[in-house]
């Protein structure tokens, strides 16, 4: 099927590709400048984007048009700017057309066909899916009812603009003429980018090889060839948003991530090295950490009020300039392996790792202990007065592995209280919290006790 439009004949497979300008004084096309696109990406799908653009002046009001632009730009943020000109109006045009919605606009309009080889003229009254009802002027009365994958050339009068990509028009007063330089800028959503980590235990496990990685995923509708990237790691708050109270979640060339990493108001910015091509519902992968050795050590933690009998593995770095680190790193998923008897690399353990300022502890939940099991037990509850109780507790910590381990144990606590007997010495890591570490000799078992007094 063609369709035709200001008696010009066009394929209708290409139908997704045109653009009918309305029959006024042809605006002026922006034109690309040299220089890349610069883009920033936020964590929280936004991007700000700059493009460098040559703008051709007429002395007075000028009609500027571009198109192309990604459908989800956000309209209220475009700005054009530069020197010899001062925008009086602009609009963003994203009414797209497809081939139901030429249809629906051309209702009550005559059209004229070809179907079986013959050209006729009538007035397009209805459409229902792919039937098209048509009053034939050959035919007074009569209603011609023709599925659409019938005819093959259509010819629709010229009365509307037909866009089938979003564009941004402006009008504009020139000073005077010539041509003038500007900057075109806008957010848009659709682009967003995540930190995907890598640590490799070292044989021994004393240290991990450490690697990061920004994912970059487009979906903003349409590509951005050459560009300069910048990532912008940190929590930006938007209008009609609630501010997050802190984290929810517990073969490139090498690239040093402190020489990158800079800071940007309260959160950090990484400019990415070169220019890089960010294809439309493409996933881009950029080295910005590492490789680079970390310090690390294997600790166990059994918390019985959250775990049951579980122990947790945990795999410890400290992000200190003194351990090698001692950069802010992007929240994202963190990946650790570990090669096997046979030298393959196997994966131990993810997480998901918050934001972490340069001289953080580090933390990843690697899994599950296989050869640990816990068991808490309460065995005594004493009223020692009428506000006054106690509770005695004992943890048992059986290691069925072939080496020994040292367990973190954590015991949440409630109210006033106080520790008036214990078998460890304990850690208060806050109001509720307390700690012991429990060592635990390989193929047998360890208990420790504690009385807690509480308060009321």
């Amino acid at each position: 099927m063609r369709l035709r439009c200001a008696w010009v004949y066009l394929p209708m497979s290409t139908l997704s590709l045109l653009v009918f300008a309305p029959l006024t004084a042809r605006a002026t096309e922006l034109r690309r400048s040299s220089g890349p696109t610069e883009i920033v990406i936020y964590n929280n799908d936004q991007a700000l984007v700059r493009e460098p653009y040559v703008v051709s002046l007429r002395h007075g009001r000028n009609d500027l048009s571009l198109a192309g632009v990604p459908l989800r730009v956000d309209s209220t943020s475009v700005r054009l700017e530069g020197d010899g000109f001062r925008i009086l109006r602009q609009s963003f045009d994203f009414d797209l057309w497809s081939g139901d919605r030429v249809f629906h606009r051309y209702l009550g309009d005559t059209i004229r066909y070809r179907y079986a080889g013959r050209v006729f003229r009538g007035r397009l009254v209805g459409m229902d899916g792919e039937d098209l009802y048509i009053e034939r002027q050959d035919s007074v009365g009569v209603l011609t009812m023709i599925n659409r994958r019938q005819i093959s050339e259509l010819e629709f009068p010229p009365r509307f603009g037909l866009a089938t990509s979003p564009s941004l028009r402006w009008e504009v007063e020139g000073v005077k003429a010539g041509d003038r330089p500007a900057t075109l800028s806008y957010l848009t959503s659709g682009i967003e980018w995540t930190a995907e980590y890598t640590a490799m235990l070292e044989p021994g496990e004393k240290e991990v090889e450490l690697t990061g990685w920004a994912s970059i995923v487009n979906r903003t509708g349409r590509s951005f060839d050459a560009a300069k990237v910048s990532l912008v790691a940190g929590e930006l708050h938007r209008a009609g948003e609630t501010p997050g109270r802190g984290a929810t979640a517990e073969e490139a060339p090498p690239q040093a991530p402190s020489a990158g990493a800079q800071d940007l108001f309260a959160y950090h910015l990484y400019p990415l090295a070169g220019t890089i091509d960010l294809r439309y519902l493409e996933t881009t992968q950029i080295p910005i950490v590492g490789p680079i050795r970390v310090p690390a050590r294997r600790t166990y933690v059994y918390d019985a009020a959250r775990d049951g009998s579980h122990v947790r593995v945990r795999l410890e770095l400290g992000n200190e300039k003194s351990r090698g680190l001692g950069v802010p790193l992007p929240e994202g998923r963190v990946r650790v392996y570990e090669r096997d008897p046979s030298g393959a690399r196997t994966l131990v353990g993810e997480d998901a790792l918050p934001h972490t300022a340069a001289g953080e502890e580090i933390r990843i939940l690697s899994g599950i202990a296989f050869d640990l099991v816990g068991d808490r037990t309460r065995v005594s509850h004493t009223r020692v007065s009428r506000n006054v109780t106690e509770d005695a507790y004992r943890i048992t910590i059986r290691n069925r592995g072939q080496k020994a381990a040292t367990v973190t144990v954590v015991e949440t606590l409630y109210g006033n209280w106080e520790i008036p007997a214990k078998s460890l010495e304990y850690r208060k890591k806050n109001a509720d919290t307390i700690e012991f570490d429990l060592d635990v000799p390989a193929g047998r078992s360890a208990v420790m006790t504690y009385t807690a007094r509480f308060t009321y």
